[in-house]
């Protein structure tokens, strides 16, 4: 396939796409990559949650200056729960996103159905050769 991509204009989507879905999944053959892909979206989107903020009740979990680097890391540890939670769509409901972590809430959970089911394709795939 690789050989196929350099035939393809070098800017061109085609090339993109083709190049994007090697990375991925490794055109179906290579699970690892997926699950690696996976982890690395989780913590991107915890981060972002860290930043913007989630909500705990009446408290708001997120990064500060004036909380103790004890405290930053538990709030981030709460966000990466959160991110877990959010990308396998189980959404307990104990923690909520509020203000801007809304969307990005609602892009994590489409993406990560979408990537657990590349997931599951690319498994039975590379335990069917």
């Amino acid at each position: 396939m690789i050989n196929r991509r350099r035939q393809m204009p070098r800017w061109s989507w085609q090339r993109l796409l083709s190049k994007s879905v090697d990375l991925f999944c490794g055109y179906g053959e290579q699970p690892a990559r997926v699950v690696g892909f996976s982890l690395c979206l989780i913590f991107i989107f915890a981060i972002a949650f860290w930043v913007f903020g989630i909500e705990d009740g009446s408290h708001v979990i997120q990064f500060s200056l004036d909380a103790s680097w004890q405290q930053n890391l538990l709030n981030l540890g709460n966000t990466l729960y959160f991110s877990v939670v959010t990308f396998t769509t189980l959404g307990y409901g104990d923690l909520v996103p509020i203000g801007f972590s809304r969307m990005l809430a609602a892009i994590e959970a489409f993406t990560g159905s979408f990537t657990l089911a590349l997931f599951v394709v690319v498994f039975v795939k590379k335990m069917t050769r």
